[in-house]
């Protein structure tokens, strides 16, 4: 059955990286897994993975590294969320991200098409509904864009883009000219692994690396989120600001269905 699925372009599967220990919000965390910390009532990699199973992915492969047996512990088989989860371990949690997106490369058939999300990024369900109406050509992957930049909460710490229309032409936290930020939530083909290990150096790179293979080759699209909300959570005041937000939009959700 996912064969037949993987060849009509349907898309059930996820990847989230939840491998890194989160330093600057390690004293608000006590220790345990940046993804298990608490916004509102849920854990960030929980309200994830719930707006995952509303959108209709039903599988979801998590890399870990910091602290892992926590997370497995804490989120199971998935039955609870509706969901299956996968785990992959990446023993070089401590190198960049894109060697724990490398990681789960086997997880993915060939020709299948899949989400790729960071376990610190809350974002609202909107956003996934656009990158799964997003069409792919061969090798291309999509990035969910930000282009209200005024309205970062952290723009400093942001990975920017510079796009053409809908393509990406430049990506990097330290680019003097951008019309848009990473929001860290994208629709891949495995292209995205072939250049994550064309980006490699000594074993170690980072998913914007990889971007920059693809957007040498053309390959990578720009999707503007529009009004929807999103927010990386990297600091004990990101941490404050998104559990007041998620607590606004669940009033306004408990309002209109009055």
């Amino acid at each position: 059955m996912r064969n037949e699925l993987i060849s009509a372009g349907v898309i059930n599967r996820a990847l989230i990286i939840a491998a890194g220990r989160g330093l600057r919000l390690n004293a608000h965390s006590q220790d345990i897994p940046k993804s298990l910390i608490a916004a509102g009532e849920r854990s960030i990699i929980e309200t994830i993975l719930a707006t995952l199973q509303r959108a209709g992915i039903d599988e979801v492969v998590i890399v870990t590294g910091y602290k892992n047996e926590i997370i497995e512990q804490r989120l199971g088989d998935g039955g609870r969320l509706g969901l299956r989860l996968l785990y992959v371990f990446n023993p070089n949690w401590q190198k960049k991200n894109g060697v724990s997106v490398f990681a789960a490369r086997h997880c993915f058939h060939p020709d299948e098409h899949f989400l790729l999300m960071m376990s610190d990024h809350l974002f609202a369900p909107g956003i996934l509904a656009t990158l799964l109406s997003t069409r792919l050509e061969a090798g291309e992957i999509a990035l969910a864009v930000d282009t209200k930049i005024d309205a970062i909460f952290d723009i400093d710490d942001a990975t920017k883009v510079f796009c053409e229309g809908s393509r990406i032409k430049e990506i990097g936290k330290t680019l003097a000219v951008y019309n848009g930020i990473d929001c860290g939530l994208f629709k891949c083909t495995t292209a995205l692994f072939d250049a994550l290990a064309a980006a490699m150096v000594d074993g170690d790179c980072s998913l914007t690396d990889g971007c920059r293979q693809l957007i040498a080759s053309g390959k990578m699209q720009a999707v503007d989120i529009g009004q929807a909300f999103w927010i990386d959570i990297d600091t004990p005041q990101a941490l404050a600001y998104a559990t007041d937000k998620l607590r606004l939009l669940d009033d306004e959700a408990g309002h209109g269905k009055r």
